[in-house]
Parts: structure tokens; C-alpha cells; sequence
């Protein structure tokens, strides 16, 4: 899935508008992306217009008790894989790159 940031925001100015971001995760119908900086963060799907509403065939998908939705590559969708993450973990900063690359490389 490929969005696009619909206006500048300066609470996200780690994001360019009309810059493309291919989501990497969706969490609580949040988007994970890489910004500007490379850093996996969540940003709200409100902030973006799809571009190419295709996604991974290969995400797992879980919904939550009020219906949000939550949907990952399995190698990054173990619990608490994002908090070891920015915790510096490097096994798994290590693993999340490798994943990244791997998927980008092949959505192009």
C-alpha cells in the first residue's frame, strides 16, 4: 500500500506532503511508515490519501474489540517487536531491516 501525505501538518514535520510512503504495518488503523528520517513510525490514515490501495499478500491481519484493525508482515508481527525496536535492540533493528529491504525491493 502506497499513501501520500494530503497537507502539510506541523505536528508531523518528520513527513512531506505529496511524498509517496509505502505502509509497512497498519496498527490500530494507524500507518506505520518510514518518514523522512527512516524511523518506523505510526502516523493516523487520516493524514494520507491512498495511492495504491494493493497490499502485501503476505500481512497477517487481526482486529481488535471495537473493530480497529492490525495487519503486519510476519516477521514483524510479533508482540512487543516495535518496543524492542526502539528500545535499539539490534537483533531486532537487524531483523525489521532485513524484512524492509527485502519487501521493498520486491514491491519494486
Amino acid at each position: 500500500m502506497i499513501v501520500k501525505l494530503k497537507e502539510k501538518n506541523t505536528s508531523y514535520p518528520d513527513l512531506t506532503p505529496d511524498q509517496s510512503y509505502f505502509v509497512i504495518g497498519i496498527e490500530a488503523d494507524d500507518y506505520r511508515i518510514l518518514n523522512d528520517h527512516g524511523k518506523p513510525y505510526l502516523y493516523p490514515s487520516n493524514l494520507f490519501t491512498v495511492v495504491d490501495s494493493r497490499e502485501p499478500y503476505d500481512w497477517t491481519t487481526e482486529y481488535g474489540a471495537d473493530g480497529e484493525r492490525y495487519s503486519y508482515f510476519p516477521e514483524l508481527n510479533e508482540v512487543g517487536f516495535f518496543e524492542d525496536y526502539f528500545d535499539g535492540e539490534k537483533t531486532i533493528i537487524s531483523k525489521f531491516w532485513r524484512n524492509v529491504n527485502q519487501k521493498l525491493s520486491n514491491a519494486a
